[in-house]
């Protein structure tokens, strides 16, 4: 699967530091993508979480699938405007989402939506109820490759982007979330169903899509 050929790459990384060989592929990986986003020249000396996610994304070929830029900011712009944007910071994430941090969230965090521009932010390689794993770039004073783990719903975290990996496209489920999600909706509406298009799998959207696969077997059986 693309997306576990993306999480290897990344990984693959655990322990470059700034400045070292191995950070300085990924800023020439990053630097790869023409023309540059934004007309930006990523440096050695830049911060360079962002750009790490894009550059496994370029490595991976899957531009198309996740945002190509050095910046959290923009990067978070991409996923919303594609309607793979979760702006829940209680969401459980599945493997591969990619979080986003603002390091100057509330107190009252666990009560309320963290809106600040994020300023960091990371690859999601494990996941439970309770908790995810983190794989970051840029991390820490060192300014390393590693992991982290954080509580569901903790403090720093500002949203999650939901890449449609290849293998995703194939099977939709009751809370997903992204733009083949839209897509169905828009489908079994132009079948005669109601639905908003929120892209968003909710019940109504179950049971849309319930209704039209049983009413789809029943015709094949007649014919």
């Amino acid at each position: 699967m693309k997306r576990d050929e993306f999480i290897k790459t990344l990984t693959s990384w655990e322990g470059s530091v700034r400045g070292d060989a191995v950070h300085k592929r990924i800023v020439d990986a990053y630097n790869s993508f023409l023309p540059h986003p934004r007309g930006y020249k990523l440096t050695y000396a830049d911060d360079y979480c962002a750009a790490m996610v894009s550059a496994a994304a370029i490595l991976c070929d899957l531009t198309e699938v996740l945002p190509i830029e050095c910046s959290c900011g923009e990067q978070m712009k991409w996923y919303q405007a594609r309607g793979q944007w979760v702006e829940d910071d209680a969401h459980v994430p599945k493997i591969g989402e990619q979080v986003f941090y603002h390091w100057n969230d509330r107190r009252d965090y666990a009560l309320t939506d963290c809106t600040g521009a994020p300023n960091h932010t990371g690859i999601v390689t494990a996941c439970d109820a309770q908790s995810f794993t983190v794989f970051e770039g840029n991390k820490g004073k060192t300014h390393e490759c590693a992991y982290r783990v954080i509580p569901v719903n903790g403090r720093y975290i500002r949203g999650f982007g939901c890449p449609q990996y290849p293998a995703d496209k194939i099977v939709l489920t009751r809370g997903d979330k992204g733009a083949a999600v839209g897509k169905l909706q828009d489908l079994l509406n132009a079948c005669g169903y109601a639905l908003d298009v929120d892209n968003s799998f909710g019940p109504a959207t179950q049971k849309a899509w319930g209704e039209y696969i049983t009413a789809y077997i029943q015709q094949i059986i007649k014919e």
